[in-house]
């Protein structure tokens, strides 16, 4: 089986962008160049990216629908009806339903919320949750998240006399004719969406958190309610924002910016209960909000119910929050594990049927968690940097549900929905998918998907892209502060990536807990760099192959990123390495 991706790096060429910036005044020459890497040159652009205030936010009211959805809320409290909102049951759902929950009880009380079982339910409006809104004489349902493509849902909703707003910011739907296109919407009373084809909204690639926010910060703008109560909502927006990888630039980067320094200020005490169950000792951080609370809150919808996520966020009771976070510590964990054997069963299979020789990896394993099929398809595009879907049977007798992860050069929405008439249901995005497939189809969705594919071999190479070649022992600890303004780093604003060559190995140990953490002195011209790579045991195993045992004394070329350690009160300059050869 095909180990290693093969991985090239190449420094960035930018130079009219770089010029360009060079003019700019207000940001340094790194900055200059940094930003001009990625393709951010517009002086109001870099402005909003380097100085990221509330006062940048877009006016609500641009979205399509927004007025007639603040119309359609305010008359609802005024006549004393029942709103419920419809979320949805991963990080991004949780974070959408507390934005709105949150935002209108500061309002209004007559506020409920319901959220799909995602085995039973699966994703977006479910029957079951339509019948509870009929049955609770429910007046006016809210979608965060979902709702888009909920044609039927919504018409059902609709016929039972419930007025309807969706709140999402997935694809919409549309017929294509050569130059003509339609979107389909679902008929709702209001439908806010910054994809929607007939939209002006200068920023489409809000999360649903964020599209829900939006929504609250027009009905606050009207009525004139608590600005910095509102704001107080950011601390869900940014996990949303981090955890649903959209692009972190403008609002987006407001989002998180301020989300994040309320988060670290936090009255929130479920917020806080689960920052210290996970012992968490540190700056939260997007890393935090990436890695440790947001996969505890996933947790809860693919091994319990993300209602556990909700009430803990709404409890004031402080001895429960802390029961509810040791559950959803708890659940993460048990979700780990059962990840891990999941991931070795499919490499098994991937390995034994040679799938890795397929431009496209589909691999339907027995007996694993129907919800972290989307992780296990994660973990197998980043180790064969090719588009993976992992499927598992279902609680419906022959079918198969599955998710979806892709690479920058596939579009795995569209390529899978050219063919979505083999499959009993799909959604998704260029980056990732949801399906379901009778198990009898999943051979012929292989041997189409894969026959249609015009992946070339190139794309399937890991690039790396690095800002600039600087020499190790020119590196300052002032150096890598600086780089701290560009924070937070993710989807389109990746950490900045610097190289150099001919770097001496004075001392190299593996560490950590499981021994997986690979610790190096560098040296280069007499000065000493600590040097640290996670998850490093193949790259322990490339130099010792290379070297024959006796690493020490050898040299390498590195890419990384000036990074300051903090350790009992002090800071020290700490390069994190990204790839070595």
């Amino acid at each position: 089986m095909r180990e290693e991706i093969m991985t090239k790096w190449y420094i960035y060429n930018k130079k009219n962008n770089y010029l360009s910036n060079l003019k700019n005044k207000n940001i340094t020459k790194l900055e200059a160049l940094i930003l001009a890497n990625r393709d951010i040159v517009d002086p109001k652009v870099v402005d909003s990216f380097i100085n990221p205030t509330l006062a940048k936010l877009h006016d609500p009211f641009l979205l399509k629908d927004m007025e007639k959805a603040i119309d359609l809320i305010i008359e609802t409290m005024e006549n004393g009806e029942s709103i419920r909102i419809f979320g949805d049951y991963d990080q991004d759902g949780i974070s959408s339903t507390m934005t709105l929950l949150d935002g209108l009880l500061y309002f209004y009380d007559d506020i409920s919320y319901d959220i799909p079982d995602r085995v039973i339910d699966g994703y977006g409006i479910s029957d079951r949750m339509i019948d509870r809104a009929i049955e609770a004489n429910v007046s006016l349902v809210i979608t965060c998240d979902n709702g888009i493509t909920a044609i039927d849902q919504v018409k059902k909703l609709k016929e039972n006399g419930i007025k309807v707003i969706v709140t999402d910011h997935h694809q919409v739907s549309k017929k294509e004719d050569g130059e003509w296109v339609e979107q389909i919407l679902p008929q709702a009373d209001c439908v806010i969406n910054p994809k929607r084809l007939d939209n002006t909204y200068p920023f489409d690639d809000l999360c649903g958190a964020g599209v829900a926010f939006k929504l609250i910060q027009a009905l606050y703008q009207r009525l004139d309610g608590d600005m910095e109560y509102l704001y107080g909502l950011l601390e869900y927006v940014a996990m949303g924002t981090v955890c649903d990888v959209v692009s972190l630039t403008d609002e987006n980067r407001i989002f998180v910016r301020e989300g994040l320094k309320r988060i670290n200020n936090t009255e929130k005490l479920a917020i806080k209960a689960l920052v210290e169950e996970n012992s968490w000792n540190r700056e939260v951080s997007a890393y935090t909000l990436g890695f440790i609370i947001g996969p505890c809150m996933n947790a809860t919808g693919r091994l319990s119910t993300a209602k556990l996520a909700i009430d803990m966020l709404m409890e004031d009771d402080i001895e429960k929050i802390r029961t509810y976070a040791k559950k959803l510590v708890s659940l993460n964990t048990e979700r780990k594990e059962l990840t891990n054997i999941g991931l070795e069963k499919t490499l098994e299979i991937i390995k034994d049927k040679k799938y890795y020789n397929d431009d496209i990896i589909i691999v339907d394993v027995e007996n694993i968690e129907e919800s972290i099929c989307g992780i296990i398809a994660g973990r197998i595009k980043e180790k064969f940097n090719k588009p993976t879907i992992i499927m598992t049977q279902s609680s419906q007798n022959g079918i198969l549900k599955g998710s979806g992860r892709s690479i920058e050069a596939y579009n795995i929405y569209k390529e899978v929905f050219e063919i979505k008439d083999i499959l009993e249901s799909f959604g998704g995005h260029p980056m990732a998918c949801g399906l379901s497939i009778r198990s009898d189809k999943v051979e012929e969705f292989r041997q189409k998907l894969n026959d249609k594919s015009k992946l070339k071999k190139d794309d399937f190479v890991n690039i790396i892209n690095i800002d600039a070649q600087i020499p190790i022992d020119k590196l300052s600890l002032e150096f890598a502060e600086s780089l701290q303004r560009l924070e937070p780093f993710g989807k389109d604003n990746p950490k900045a990536k610097f190289a150099d060559k001919n770097l001496f190995i004075k001392n190299i140990n593996m560490i950590g807990k499981n021994n997986n953490t690979m610790k190096m002195i560098l040296n280069k011209n007499g000065r000493d760099i600590e040097a640290i790579k996670f998850n490093a045991q193949k790259d322990y195993k490339y130099l010792s192959d290379k070297f024959k045992a006796n690493i020490i004394g050898n040299r390498i070329d590195a890419v990384f990123y000036p990074d300051i350690n903090e350790f009992n009160g002090r800071r020290n300059l700490q390069v994190k390495l990204i790839d070595i050869r």
